[in-house]
């Protein structure tokens, strides 16, 4: 009894320990590097479909401020941020922020995105990373992820859409947009 005790004491301190560890680097607010410790570009010649413009291209977002939410039209997260996040799109947009949606390839279908679409209200490009060679790159894993390019093709990644990450995400908008 006493074993299981110590043993359950010590397993909740390492979660909590390592959950703490995940809060710090999920809150740290620099521009995306690569396991090298370089800092990441973003790749406009990914292959992505376009869905709300099939002529759209991906190329066409560079060298811009760009807003990307990356999303499954199935993820019940995805749906409850995705409003906010193109409200705050649209925001910006007159003062030169380009922003776009990227569904997730796998086993979701273009109609499925279309759907999220509709039921939505998406105004913003859409497209659908088919293929997927978007995500395993930029992504962590979980979704919705944000990102916010800048011109140069840097990138800061917002893995979680909390209060702390969407305070830095307007701070880098208002600051980029002041001048």
């Amino acid at each position: 009894m006493k074993l299981t005790r110590i043993l359950t004491l010590v397993f909740l301190s390492s979660v909590l320990s390592f959950a703490q560890m995940l809060s710090k680097q999920e809150n740290n607010f620099s521009l995306m590097k690569d396991s090298s410790g370089a800092v990441m570009k973003m790749d406009f010649s990914k292959p992505l479909v376009g869905i709300s413009d099939p002529g759209m291209l991906f190329s066409h977002f560079a060298n811009k401020n760009l807003m990307i939410y990356y999303f499954s039209p199935k993820c019940v997260h995805c749906i409850n941020h995705f409003s906010s996040i193109q409200e705050m799109m649209r925001k910006y947009e007159s003062k030169g922020l380009a922003g776009i949606a990227i569904g997730l390839g796998g086993g979701i279908k273009k109609n499925d995105i279309r759907i999220f679409m509709d039921q939505q209200h998406a105004v913003i490009p859409v497209f659908q990373d088919q293929n997927s060679k978007f995500g395993p790159v930029y992504g962590t894993g979980y979704i919705p992820v944000l990102f916010l390019v800048l011109e140069d093709g840097t990138f800061y990644r917002y893995a979680t859409l909390d209060e702390a990450n969407i305070t830095h995400l307007k701070n880098t908008l208002d600051s980029l947009y002041s001048k």
